[in-house]
Order: C-alpha cells, then sequence, then structure tokens
C-alpha cells in the first residue's frame, strides 16, 4: 500500500486502511462548528458514520458467506473488498451500507427526541456535533454513496431494478411454460407416480378389454 494510505490494523483478520482524505473531515467540521472542541467531536464522530457504513457492507457479506479482503476509508465514503458474490449479492452488499447507516440514522433521532441533553452541560457539548454528524451529514453521505457513479454504492445499488424486472420477466415466462406445459412443473418423484399410476390404469384397461373380446368370440 502506498504513502497516501495509513494501515489502522486489523479487524477479525481484515486489512483496515485509511487513505489522507479522511483528514479533510476536520476542515469541513471546522467550517460548520467554527470552535476546535466541535471540530474535534465532529470529526470523530464522522469518522464512526464511515465505519457504521463499511460494517454494514461486511454484515451482508458475512451473512453470505463471501469472504471479505481489506477495508479502506476514504474521505466521504469507503471500499470494502471481498469475493465474488455475484450479481444479487452485489446488490445486496451495496444496499447494506447505507441500511446501517440508515439505523444509526433511526438511532439518533429517537436519542434527539427522548433525551433532554440539555441539562447535562458535558453532554450537550458532546452530543450537538454527534447529533449533527449521525442525523443531517448522515443523510448527506447516504445520498452521496447512492449515486451511480463512479466507485460510489449506486453503480450496484440500483442495478436492483434491472435485476427484479429480469426476474420478474423469467417468472412470467416460467409460469405461462407451466400451463402450456404442466408436467415440467411436476417433481421427479410426482412424476414418476404419474407414469406409474397411468401404466396401472393402461394395464388394467387392456385387461378388461381382452376379456370382454375374449368372452364374445366364445359366445359366437
Amino acid at each position: 500500500m502506498d504513502q497516501n494510505y495509513w494501515q489502522l490494523g486489523t479487524w477479525r483478520r481484515v486489512p483496515v486502511a485509511m487513505h489522507w482524505t479522511v483528514l479533510i473531515a476536520f476542515a469541513w467540521m471546522y467550517l460548520i462548528f467554527w470552535n476546535l472542541l466541535g471540530t474535534l467531536i465532529g470529526a470523530a464522530a464522522f469518522f464512526v458514520l464511515l465505519v457504521v457504513h463499511e460494517l454494514g457492507h461486511v454484515f451482508v457479506l458475512r451473512r453470505r458467506k463471501i469472504p471479505v479482503e481489506r477495508i479502506t476509508l476514504f474521505g466521504i465514503h469507503g471500499e470494502t473488498a471481498h469475493g465474488y458474490a455475484g450479481p444479487a449479492g452485489e446488490i445486496l452488499v451495496a444496499w447494506g451500507g447505507v441500511a446501517a447507516q440508515a439505523v444509526l440514522l433511526a438511532l439518533a433521532l429517537a436519542a434527539k427526541h427522548t433525551i433532554d441533553f440539555s441539562g447535562i452541560p458535558l453532554a450537550a457539548v458532546i452530543m450537538g456535533p454527534v447529533l449533527f454528524v449521525f442525523i443531517q451529514l448522515n443523510v448527506f453521505v447516504m445520498v452521496i454513496a447512492l449515486l451511480p457513479i463512479g466507485p460510489f454504492d449506486g453503480t450496484a445499488a440500483w442495478g436492483a431494478i434491472a435485476y427484479w424486472r429480469a426476474a420478474s420477466r423469467r417468472r412470467k415466462r416460467a409460469a405461462r411454460e407451466r400451463e402450456m406445459f404442466p408436467e415440467r412443473g411436476l417433481s421427479p418423484e410426482r412424476r414418476r407416480e404419474l407414469e406409474e399410476s397411468s401404466t396401472k390404469a393402461a394395464a388394467d384397461y387392456l385387461g378388461k378389454f381382452s376379456k370382454k373380446t375374449g368372452g364374445g368370440g366364445e359366445d359366437a
């Protein structure tokens, strides 16, 4: 890894690195809060936000038993390199990051509207920047992440529309084929049962027919 990245360590044997552009968050936070303490708290919260997004990807990958190769954090997004996931897997992984942010957003909104931090001076100082990052900036980062351009998740996430349309067309085609050829929808066991019953019915019919024709010849 070149000098533009800093290795932060490993998490469950997965290398985690940070690109220098993450430091832009300090300048960004200062332009928002205009004080050093708010800048430091906001930058730390923004770093947590980036980590939560990538952990959303990792959660989906672990659930689908897809190997995670490395995690890299950039200025306003991250990258979770992984093994082959397939078309459906790529879509789920892409939405996993935004889903994790949505959970964080819901928790932050719940805390803002249920807890009165104004009565606790230190908590008010800390939670002001934290809630701003976890709510307003969180929504902004979600929008950026879903842009269907460049390295952002939107490139794969919005592929869900085409994937669902193709899946819908396949289901409709399969339904039409089942109507035209109902035997194709039967399981091998059911087909075998029907074949055996058909063979038995045919044998019974032939047996009865031969008895009737044989009996008629003797009467003549």
